[in-house]
């Protein structure tokens, strides 16, 4: 090389030097690229672009299209600021809101949405199409074509209009929800405990089954005699210690963000004004003569209007003579009535029935149609179980165009009846329902965990130990790993007779809250991370300006000294940014954090920060630009 050629060699790598310009081939390649041109990601891709069934809360129904944005360029990472927009394009629609990105790492994956409006002579629920698109300055190096619906149209009632429809976000933000079982089978409380455990509330169709582990059949013989019928219960179902502020301050003080109480169980007792062309089987007109659903959702929307309200609704009952045709082997069985004494063969009165000409028409549609309307309840979550025989496609999709014209946006679950009637089937429902497990990989679709605080219980198990229940630790590391994998945590209580709510239970909810409201910008309004959930002790959940890594269980580290937390997922952390603690009485404290090349993240840790926290610990990557 001449000595010309070598001086010219170095003037452009001081000036590459000085200017910032990464230039890794410069014999390669001669052209010198801007930062802009430098930074781009190549490997950006927009996947899964759908116009959903969703507005933004609050807006003038500002339709969300929804994509995954995925970086696979090996390489770069960038920070949006001025240089990455993602939009659409359409002659059917117009772009309101643009996708905010904040950071997309390289390897990653994130949830992304933006905003339309159709346009004016475009009818509601009309097919249409756009493109979406993602450009660099003024580059584009992404896009993919969307089509759908445009608007907000009718529902039809058929399962291929109901899956159109997506669940708010409203939900997606909520996260923490309580459930509660309060009827009848509260009063004999009885599910056993151990390895013959049963659920409380089913203690009448186990009463009828002699074979069955828990032993009810013989419990119920030998503690109240064969004469006694499950319904001389009723009396005994009182509710006179309860109170409807109570509870709703103690679902509050929870951190929950919806309540979701049993209206009516297999038992076919309500705890509402049911239609009395339905039944006279409710705490109106039997029991109490109280309507503790409608106290229930008054004092919810009194004193605590955010808290969003739900309704459970067992679709068949047991014993209900007009459900017999019916009657099916699903889910432990619903033979329909009349009922029998288990004992003598006798059938015996199923307190309250009103006979109808068809179980479906004639009770449980227009039953679930007042939860829906009347103005006491108005749900927002209609939460089926079981399903068999119905007219949930006519039921729900007369709901969904009403509330739209209210400009509510409701939900319901996967139990309704018109998919599977398998909990972990998608179809069906805008979210499935696992019952007393959590899903081990991060799912797409909604889903929502539910059980009880008791080990294997929904109703109150008057056997079941104080040591049994779970503690503030258990819901708390359990609804950070639920809401990592894109779920919601849906914990039940279950009152006794009276009203009253469990010490042991009111100690744990108030304990997990305080926890849980003290960290809830990493709980609530947040997203699953695409690329991960976690592994180990570690879960991750993102915003649209931080990044959170929660620790499940304290590394061991020695009194006084320091230890590296090796976080081991290659987390979206940059040199420039701050890694603060999040909760405890450290809360805000910076720690000294360092990004190895494999992407994973080394935080210096002491045992004092540990022990400033408890149940679960909390890291904020805060981006800086």
């Amino acid at each position: 090389m001449s000595k010309s050629t070598l001086a010219k060699c170095l003037r452009l790598a001081i000036i590459l030097f000085n200017t910032g310009i990464a230039y890794p081939t410069p014999l390669e390649n001669h052209i010198v690229r801007t930062p802009a041109e430098r930074d781009a990601p190549a490997g950006l891709s927009i996947n899964g672009a759908t116009l959903t069934s969703k507005w933004f809360e609050g807006s003038d129904y500002v339709q969300i299209i929804e994509m995954v944005l995925s970086n696979s360029d090996p390489v770069n990472s960038f920070i949006k600021a001025d240089n990455l927009t993602i939009s659409a394009s359409s002659t059917s629609f117009n772009v309101i809101r643009p996708a905010k990105i904040t950071r997309l790492m390289a390897g990653q994956k994130i949830v992304a949405q933006i905003g339309v409006k159709k346009n004016t002579e475009v009818a509601d629920g009309s097919s249409c199409s756009g493109t979406v698109t993602a450009t660099w300055g003024d580059a584009q190096i992404a896009t993919t074509d969307i089509s759908g619906i445009c608007g907000f149209g009718d529902y039809e009632a058929s399962k291929t209009s109901l899956n159109h429809h997506w669940n708010p976000d409203w939900y997606n933000d909520a996260k923490f929800g309580i459930f509660i079982h309060w009827g009848i089978y509260s009063v004999p409380a009885f599910g056993n405990v151990g390895d013959k455990q049963d659920y409380a509330e089913w203690y009448w169709l186990r009463m009828t089954q002699p074979e069955y582990k828990s032993q009810t059949y013989q419990h119920h013989r030998d503690t109240y005699g064969e004469d006694f019928e499950y319904d001389s219960f009723i009396p005994s179902f009182t509710g006179n210690a309860f109170d409807a502020k109570e509870w709703v301050d103690l679902m509050a003080a929870a951190g929950a963000k919806y309540i979701v109480p049993v209206t009516k169980h297999h038992e076919g007792f309500a705890i509402f004004d049911v239609p009395e062309s339905t039944s006279l089987r409710s705490s109106i007109h039997l029991g109490p003569k109280r309507d503790f659903l409608a106290e229930i959702m008054t004092a919810a929307k009194t004193y605590h209007p955010d808290i969003r309200r739900g309704t459970y609704f067992s679709m068949p009952e047991w014993f209900n003579p007009d459900y017999a045709q019916y009657a099916t082997d699903c889910c432990g069985g619903f033979p329909g009535g009349p009922p029998k004494n288990p004992y003598t063969g006798e059938e015996v009165p199923y307190t309250g029935h009103v006979p109808v000409d068809d179980y479906v028409t004639g009770l449980q549609l227009p039953q679930m149609e007042t939860l829906a309307y009347d103005e006491r309840y108005e749900t927002e979550i209609m939460w089926c179980d079981i399903g068999g025989a119905n007219n949930a496609t006519i039921m729900l999709s007369k709901w969904l165009n009403w509330a739209r014209d209210q400009g509510r946006q409701v939900t319901y679950n996967n139990r309704c009846g018109y998919g599977s009637t398998d909990h972990t089937d998608t179809s069906g429902g805008d979210f499935i329902t696992p019952e007393y497990y959590s899903i081990d990989e991060t799912l797409a679709n909604k889903w929502e965990s539910n059980r009880g605080m008791d080990p294997f219980s929904y109703g109150y198990n008057a056997g079941t130990p104080d040591s049994g229940y779970l503690t503030a630790q258990d819901i708390v590391t359990t609804l950070i790993d639920i809401v990592s994998k894109n779920g919601n945590f849906l914990l039940d209580v279950g009152p006794m007779a009276n009203g009253t709510i469990p010490e042991i239970m009111q100690k744990g909810l108030r304990e997990a809250g305080s926890w849980i409201k003290e960290r809830g910008e990493s709980i609530y309004g947040t997203r699953y991370w695409q690329t991960t959930s976690g592994v180990g002790d570690f879960r991750y959940t993102i915003s649209d300006d931080a990044f959170y890594i929660h620790v499940l269980n304290a590394p061991n580290i020695p009194s006084k000294g320091t230890t590296t937390l090796l976080v081991p997922d290659a987390v979206p952390f940059l040199p420039n940014d701050k890694i603060e603690v999040l909760g405890g009485s450290l809360s805000g404290t910076t720690v000294t954090a360092t990004k190895n090349e494999n992407g994973t993240v080394e935080i210096s840790v002491d045992s004092s920060l540990f022990a400033a926290d408890r149940y679960a610990w909390t890291f904020k990557i805060i981006y800086e630009s």
